[in-house]
């Protein structure tokens, strides 16, 4: 009987310690009523995008084909902030994509209906052929 006692004791202190922290509110799962995204869908944030992009010289002769994954926050009052690139394709396409985004708006997350920050991760395709627009120095 002692040894049980002593058992059950042993598992207990064991599971207590392992045990998730639920007091850390940063620790705490989020429910949203509405995910972050852009106005008129993902098809139409590309869309917006290539149109607004302008390249090197070196991007359209390098006809670059690919993707970049980008990580960003969406803030509550639609701006974003806290722009990553996690997977580039360089030749300056890295640096208009972020001046780009930087200058687009979202429509924020909401929990409760209270607009709230939400990061998010994408991967957008670039397609630079020889009609693409050209940077101005």
């Amino acid at each position: 009987m002692k040894n049980i006692i002593i058992l059950f004791f042993f598992l207990a202190t064991t599971f207590s310690s392992f045990a998730q922290d639920y007091s850390d509110s940063q620790n705490m799962d989020i429910e949203y009523n509405r995910d972050a995204d852009y106005p008129g869908g993902v098809n139409k944030f590309i869309a917006d995008l290539w149109h607004q992009m302008e390249y090197t010289q070196e991007a359209v002769d390098a006809l670059i084909d690919g993707e970049i994954m980008v990580s960003f926050d969406v803030k509550p009052d639609s701006t974003i902030s806290g722009v990553s690139i996690i997977s580039g394709l360089g030749y300056g396409i890295d640096e208009e994509f972020t001046r780009i985004l930087l200058s687009m708006k979202f429509k924020p997350a909401l929990v409760e209906g209270t607009p709230v920050k939400m990061n998010v991760m994408l991967n957008v395709p670039i397609r630079v052929g020889p009609k693409s627009k050209l940077k101005t120095k």
